[in-house]
């Protein structure tokens, strides 16, 4: 302990009324790292007594030897060697005088001095040191003007920045004082090569104007945290590289419409149910204002079964769902599973809140989403091995989940919208979901397995908009790189085609169905599905198809009639019976529709999918095989797969096991 600069700082500190000056020698410094003692007067003796104490039982040369293994230089690195390996990219013993001498300035201020960040700050007080050292004899004249003009290559490695993000996240949750040694949850090899994808996708971002990128991986089974990134640039300070984007609020788009089709799945709704994709306005608080929610290409494709609706990411039949179910309910939902930034009353979001237009966290959509993939129970994340197991909580039906995961799997279901064999589609079973906020600020990929669930945010923090960049353009290649490196760590397999990624209650069953009404089908339905509904649900057989003489029509609902309208299909001329004689079998039926003609939009006017519309209306169907050149409607006839994940024709069996349908992955 120095007297007389204890003496020189008390004075200083009465002066300011506060204490702005400390007194440290070196030993005093090691014990302060080393106790992480308070910046008080009772930490100051408590510090002087420890000093007197490791002076008494150390050697001076010992002293020195624990300092430089403890001190701070800068960047979360602890002692000489492991910022020489870090700013040098080898071992203090083999440092030259410069390079040691720059180090040897760090731990005064190890923030102001960062070489990283401030070097020439770092430089400045490394030509002190050097000085002094060559005041003090420790360097020649000849060897001190050699070092004085060294030009220092400052290396960046991974090392020191693995997941400072994370890091900042355990100290920020670590006790006070905080221990030595911290055992977490990431899987560091994970992490790296999280950071690898990201670096691989920069440029691509870079010309879609994201400069930010966020990612977060927990593992489903523990609720731990397996990587986190969170600006994919910690030391890019022209973009706030130092910001946390896992756990920075922003709007996630569609990402939130799973949430009001699980509650309304829990109101009675199936992915069978009709919903309707037509214009429509909604009322808001503000009086006299109406809410027109668009799609995202301004397409409306008349009645939507809610399989595609959400698959596809509709706007229109998620706001209709949406005022159906109320507001209040989503917004408590939305909080149950776990999304604390949703301070604001019903009236505040609206309708617009199923589209995503509120803010939140990366790490609570990732839960959120995990909660699905979990059966519907919500278990808290942690930064670092539970001694104990974690409290679950039910926020969700086992029945909505399975739906849920079933419908965000189907990539035939999107294809109608997002096409096939791109980013969204894997070698194995991965629900999905994509979001965009507005005006393109955000986008947002997030998705899980059984075992694991990966999140994914692109953007600016100064909110810059991107430029041509969606969920599944922007987030969405990161999302499938991530979700192939963590399912390969996690899991540790790759799981078979046909495994389900929640298990199926018992009371469900695979019904028959109509794929424009929904219902249940009969002869008269052209084109059949197979989806999962209530075992003790009552049969309500399709009534839009039916026969006219020797024809089939549609008989359009009241609702649907201008739409069916304004697309032709009410005025199409139905094709006519092969035979004159009342069909007994639906092979026996022809298709209405002329085959030639498209419905707007549709996957097969785009050359997506293989079935036509997701509703089941228009082109796409094949022709007879008998040589009659008709269109008919024949179940041996018809395509393979609709646009469900696994959906099997009806009387289609494998292996001879009619239990199987609705159940395989093609």
């Amino acid at each position: 302990i120095g007297p007389l600069a204890v003496a020189r700082a008390l004075w200083h500190d009465l002066r300011a009324g506060r204490m702005i000056e400390g007194a440290s020698t070196l030993t005093q410094q090691t014990v302060k790292v080393l106790t992480h003692r308070d910046r008080s007067a009772a930490g100051k003796l408590r510090e002087a007594v420890l000093s007197l104490r490791v002076e008494h039982r150390l050697s001076k040369r010992e002293i020195v030897a624990l300092y430089l293994s403890v001190a701070p230089y800068g960047n979360q690195l602890q002692g000489a060697e492991a910022a020489s390996r870090a700013y040098f990219d080898t071992s203090a013993e083999n440092l030259t005088p410069a390079q040691a001498a720059l180090l040897a300035g760090l731990p005064q201020r190890p923030t102001a001095l960062d070489p990283y960040r401030h070097l020439d700050a770092a430089l400045g007080r490394q030509k002190w040191v050097l000085e002094r050292m060559c005041t003090v004899g420790l360097l020649s004249a000849e060897d001190y003007e050699s070092a004085r003009h060294e030009r220092l290559r400052i290396v960046r490695t991974e090392h020191a920045f693995l997941a400072p993000h994370f890091v900042e996240q355990v100290l920020a949750r670590a006790p006070a004082p905080p221990p030595r040694r911290i055992v977490t949850t990431l899987d560091a090899a994970l992490q790296r090569e999280v950071a690898g994808i990201v670096d691989r996708d920069r440029a691509r971002l870079i010309r879609h104007g994201a400069y930010n990128v966020a990612v977060a991986v927990l593992d489903n089974l523990t609720s731990e945290w397996r990587a986190w990134e969170g600006s994919g640039d910690y030391l890019d300070q022209d973009h706030g590289g130092a910001i946390d984007g896992v756990v920075t609020p922003r709007q996630p788009g569609s990402a939130l419409k799973p949430f009001t089709y699980a509650l309304a799945f829990e109101q009675g709704y199936t992915p069978a149910s009709v919903l309707p994709d037509l214009p429509a306005h909604f009322p808001t608080a503000a009086q006299g204002i109406l809410y027109s929610p668009r799609n995202y290409d301004g397409v409306f494709r008349g009645p939507l079964r809610a399989r595609a609706a959400l698959a596809g990411s509709e706007n229109v039949p998620a706001v209709w769902l949406l005022s159906r179910i109320g507001v209040p309910d989503l917004l408590r939902v939305l909080r149950r599973v776990g999304l604390t930034t949703l301070e604001k009353t019903p009236d505040y979001y609206g309708y617009a809140l199923t589209m995503g237009d509120a803010e939140v966290r990366l790490d609570e959509l990732v839960a959120a989403y995990s909660a699905i993939a979990r059966g519907g129970t919500w278990r808290r994340p942690t930064f670092v091995p539970r001694v104990a197991p974690a409290s679950e909580e039910r926020v969700l039906s086992p029945r909505a989940v399975f739906w849920l995961a079933d419908v965000l799997s189907d990539d035939g279901a999107r294809a109608y919208i997002f096409g096939a064999g791109g980013s969204l589609d894997f070698p194995f079973p991965v629900a999905v979901k994509t979001g965009t906020s507005q005006a393109y600020h955000d986008n947002w990929t997030i998705g899980f397995t059984r075992d694991v669930t990966v999140g994914v945010w692109v953007g600016n923090f100064d909110r810059t908009p991107l430029q041509n960049s969606s969920g599944v353009t922007g987030a969405a290649p990161i999302f499938h790189d991530v979700m192939l490196a963590a399912q390969a760590r996690i899991g540790g397999r790759v799981p078979a085609a046909d495994d389900p990624l929640v298990d199926r209650p018992s009371d469900l069953a695979p019904r028959v169905i109509c794929a424009l009404s929904g219902r249940d089908a009969t002869a008269y339905c052209p084109r059949l599905e197979t989806e999962w509904i209530p075992a003790d649900r009552p049969a309500a057989p399709c009534r839009w198809h039916g026969p006219a003489g020797d024809r089939v029509v549609v008989s359009w609902p009241p609702a649907y009639r201008a739409w069916a309208r304004q697309q032709r299909l009410m005025s199409s001329t139905p094709a006519a019976f092969a035979s004159t004689s009342a069909p007994a079998r639906a092979r026996d039926l022809p298709l209405r529709s002329d085959p030639a003609r498209r419905v707007p939009d549709s996957p097969a006017a785009r050359g997506h999918g293989r079935g036509g519309s997701p509703a089941g209306l228009g082109g796409g169907w094949p022709r007879d095989r008998s040589g009659t050149g008709g269109p008919r409607v024949g179940l041996a006839s018809l395509p393979r797969r609709a646009h469900g994940r696994g959906q099997r024709w009806a009387g289609e069996r494998r292996n001879g096991d009619p239990r199987k349908i609705g159940s395989q992955r093609s």
